[in-house]
């Protein structure tokens, strides 16, 4: 069974998850822990035996009910088995599960490689991440020390809203909107930042920017366009995003366009050097394509 964050018990309903648990009874085992992720794909056509990496929106429709046969199950570490710690090295713990799992379909052990170069680990990154786009790599060292290496792009940004979440009610801004600007002047909802917000900056975030509040929302506080921040995202992927005009030192919704959205956007620092203009803010130059 799988059981959610709010309790919600979900049985057989997933066949990823049927097809594990058929796999794990075949084994000597009576309980164990495993580590593991959902993730779509679909097998890249200029390769049948590498699977591209779907974008989030494309997961979570499949994943609602759309083409289940594109959700996978990837495992990724051997916690504890018949009630012990696997304490055995993380290369035998991964080989155990690949026997475990052998002939399932919709269930395998995340790619890995024990690199013997550097040349291997930019190999393996340049298929799988930059190829298949895949989100990056988890790298251990001989201490078993683990580092998550993924790919940044950094761009600047403007301000555009303070989201009325988390600790609003208490002075603090734990979420704000960013928007870039389009070659007609026109600012471009890209997404929510909550990521890198200290609770230093929660605090200075509210009692600044709430001095140039413009206009009131019922999620969301729209304050003037002028402060520029830089953001870093792991990645995009294409959305309907709002679209608005500045008229009147207000943002008036104006209509949608497909645009890009963030994945993992975190706050990095104010850019006091930018302004609210195409040469520093603008949407085709940042992010093309």
């Amino acid at each position: 069974m799988a059981i959610n964050l709010w309790g919600t018990i979900r049985g057989e309903a997933f066949p990823w998850l049927r097809e594990l648990y058929v796999a794990l009874r075949r084994q000597p085992i009576n309980d164990c822990v495993i580590l593991a992720e959902t993730y779509g794909c679909e097998v890249d056509p200029s390769s049948p035996t590498a699977l591209r990496m779907l974008k989030l929106p494309e997961t979570m429709h499949h994943l609602k009910g759309g083409d289940q046969a594109k959700i996978h199950l990837g495992l990724f570490d051997l916690a504890a088995v018949n009630g012990k710690t696997a304490n055995q090295s993380y290369a035998w713990r991964l080989q155990e599960l690949e026997a475990w799992v052998q002939g399932c379909q919709r269930v395998s052990v995340l790619p890995y490689v024990q690199p013997r170069s550097r040349d291997e680990i930019r190999a393996f990154w340049a298929w799988w991440v930059e190829r298949l786009g895949w989100e990056g790599l988890f790298a251990r060292d001989d201490q078993q020390n683990l580092y998550k290496v993924k790919k940044n792009l950094s761009f600047d940004a403007v301000i555009i809203g303070l989201n009325k979440r988390g600790r609003w009610a208490h002075g603090e801004v734990t979420c704000f909107k960013i928007a870039l600007m389009d070659k007609d002047g026109g600012f471009i909802e890209v997404g929510d930042v909550a990521s890198g917000i200290d609770h230093q900056l929660r605090r200075a975030f509210y009692t600044l920017l709430m001095q140039h509040k413009v206009a009131e929302h019922d999620t969301w506080v729209e304050i003037k366009p002028f402060v520029i921040v830089e953001v870093e995202a792991t990645e995009t992927f294409r959305q309907v995003k709002p679209r608005y005009v500045l008229e009147g030192g207000h943002l008036n919704y104006r209509d949608t366009v497909e645009a890009h959205s963030l994945r993992h956007p975190r706050f990095i620092r104010f850019r006091s050097d930018k302004q609210p203009c195409i040469d520093d803010v603008g949407y085709e130059r940042q992010l093309p394509g």
